[in-house]
Parts: C-alpha cells; sequence; structure tokens
C-alpha cells in the first residue's frame, strides 16, 4: 500500500509539473494559447498521466497473478499394503504461477552438497545406516536443475525412502524420520516469467523440532 501511495504521489507532482510547465511556457514565449486549446493540452497531459498509471497498475496485476510460492514437506506414513514405512521431502507450488529454478542444493548431515549425480545413492546409504534397513529399501530422488519449472499447485518429490516394517514399530520408525529431517538443508532460487526472484532456504537447525508428517515447514 505504501508502494502505490509513492507512485501516486509521484505521478501527481508528475502531471502538476508537466502543467505548470505549459502555462509558465505559454506565458514566457507569448503564446497566447486560446482557452480551448489550453484546456485540450491539460487534458491531453492528464491523460497521459491515466495512461502512465494504468500501465503501471496492469503490469503490477500482472506479476501478482503469476507469482509463485514453493512450500517444503516432509511427510512420513506406514503403508499397510507394501509394508512399507515411507518418509519423503517434497516441494510444492502453491502460488499462481510457475516457479523457474535457477539453483537448488541439498545436504544432509555431514555430506555437505550433494551433487547430482550422487543423490540417489546417498539416500541409498542413509536408508540402511539410519533406517536400520538391511538391502530392504525403495528409494527414489529428483534433483532439480536450472530451467526446470514447478507449475502452479505442482508437487515434486526431492527424496523419498522406503523401508521395511520388520522388527520396527511405527512410533520408532517415525522417530527415525524425525532425527534425519534434521540433518536435511535444502536451498532453491527461482523467479517468475516476469523475472522476479524469490528463495526457500531451509537450514538443517531449522528442522531439528519439526515432525515429519508435517504437510508444509515454512
Amino acid at each position: 500500500m505504501r508502494h502505490l501511495d509513492k507512485i501516486n504521489i509521484t505521478l501527481a507532482l508528475l502531471l502538476s509539473f508537466l502543467i505548470g510547465s505549459l502555462f509558465g511556457l505559454s506565458v514566457e514565449l507569448g503564446w497566447g494559447l486560446p482557452l480551448g486549446t489550453s484546456l485540450t493540452l491539460v487534458i491531453a497531459t492528464l491523460g497521459f498521466g491515466v495512461t502512465l498509471y494504468q500501465s503501471h497498475s496492469t503490469r503490477r496485476h500482472n506479476r501478482l497473478l503469476v507469482r509463485p510460492h514453493l512450500i517444503l514437506s516432509l511427510p512420513f506414513s506406514s503403508i499397510e499394503i507394501d509394508g512399507f514405512y515411507s518418509f519423503s521431502v517434497k516441494v510444492k507450488n502453491s502460488g499462481l504461477g510457475p516457479a523457474l529454478i535457477e539453483k537448488f542444493s541439498i545436504s544432509i548431515g555431514k555430506d555437505g552438497d550433494i551433487p547430482s549425480g550422487s543423490l540417489l545413492e546417498t539416500i541409498q546409504k542413509h536408508a540402511r545406516e539410519q533406517f536400520n534397513a538391511k538391502g530392504n529399501t525403495r528409494c527414489g530422488s529428483n534433483y532439480l536443475r536450472e530451467g526446470n519449472a514447478i507449475d502452479k499447485g505442482e508437487e515434486k518429490t526431492i527424496l523419498e525412502i522406503n523401508f521395511r516394517k520388520e522388527k520396527i514399530i511405527f512410533s520408532e520408525a517415525r522417530e527415525l524420520a524425525k532425527l534425519y529431517s534434521s540433518t536435511i538443508a535444502i536451498k532453491i532460487h527461482y523467479h517468475c516469467h516476469y523475472g522476479n526472484k524469490f528463495k526457500l532456504n531451509k537450514l538443517a537447525s531449522q528442522n531439528k523440532n519439526l515432525k515429519p508428517d508435517l504437510t508444509d515447514i515454512t
């Protein structure tokens, strides 16, 4: 609202300057313009100002219509049919327009920033070491790359770990997922079609008190 007030004041000052300059030049140069002509010039100047304001308002409105907003979720569930527990990290665009990815990075625990080619291998190692899964795992990963787009309402799974329920009760599995989620740090830089830049930044320390079945950690 303050931004709009500043624009309104600027346009009002600009119009006042143009009208004042017009009359000043008319008097100084001795144009002696008829009243009707002077009024026509004033109306034209006002029309020009209104056009500028409408153009700015339309552009600003269009920017809001395509503004993306990415959020993270770390759901945990028990898949009864397949006999697996499932932990995943997902990113969803809850905004009004597509999010165009500029930069993506993920680090988990002591591994630091994980390159795209090593993400799946790293997750598989963590499944064995931190979820007490000995070979009975189903893992998946999706590394966001520059130029990728996440459409309005679209959700992408960044990583997923499914591990067997054998010899582990639900509460224990949930605590393992909660502990693992606290070690994950993700940074996503993205922009809208108009070039406005945004950033999603979740540090590992920010996740320590989160429950893995939360749907939104922003």
